[in-house]
């Protein structure tokens, strides 16, 4: 009886060794802001994101780039960024009558498939991160950043990500998002462009 028992043991042992040798998805998740320094100069620039727990977590920007990167826990993964743009109260020797403002939020992934491969997919809340940044009016300054950029995405187990809304108590309704311009994903991962072959 003895000896029954510690076959069936060792191959419960050994079927479990098999699971945990079976290749895993795994995700790499990268948020990243970047503003102008016009941005800077008007406004408290606060960023909002959903962190590795998938929990929400806060920073303040003071310079023009912001990012986080971190390893997913499990799939499917959600990526969240919310920028909140709060204009200063400046006095009247510091305005200036236009500004030139940007604010680009991108949520970006790679993502390494337990069949061997990996890419790159993103989302942004611009058509063109490359654009020049906006001549905005002073007096119209408070109404552009109103309109705070929002992106967000979940991942799911094969790697395929689709836009999603999380409320961080401020964010205004999702507008549409941008996947296009793979090379600037690719950048931001500080990877080469065959990535986007």
């Amino acid at each position: 009886m003895m000896g029954v028992a510690l076959t069936a043991g060792a191959l419960v042992a050994c079927s479990d060794d098999k699971e945990e040798d079976k290749p895993q998805a795994k995700m790499e998740a990268l948020c990243h802001v970047l503003v102008s320094e016009d941005m800077l100069k008007v406004a408290d620039v606060t960023v909002h994101y959903l962190d590795v727990k998938g929990q929400e977590a806060t920073e303040r920007m003071t310079t023009t780039e912001w990012k986080k990167r971190w390893a997913a826990a499990s799939l499917p993964a959600r990526l969240s960024i919310w920028v909140q743009l709060t204009p200063k109260s400046l006095k009247e020797g510091e305005l200036k009558e236009t500004y030139q403002l940007k604010a680009v939020a991108t949520a970006t992934y790679l993502f390494h498939s337990a069949q061997g491969g990996e890419w790159i997919e993103g989302w942004m809340n611009v058509p063109d991160p490359y654009a020049d940044p906006e001549n905005v009016a002073a007096d119209d300054v408070q109404s552009w950043c109103s309109d705070d950029p929002y992106v967000g995405c979940k991942v799911d187990a094969e790697g395929n990500a689709v836009p999603i809304a999380v409320d961080f108590g401020g964010n205004k309704e999702v507008k549409p998002v941008y996947n296009r311009f793979c090379k600037w994903f690719v950048g931001l991962w500080g990877l080469g462009p065959e990535y986007c072959e």
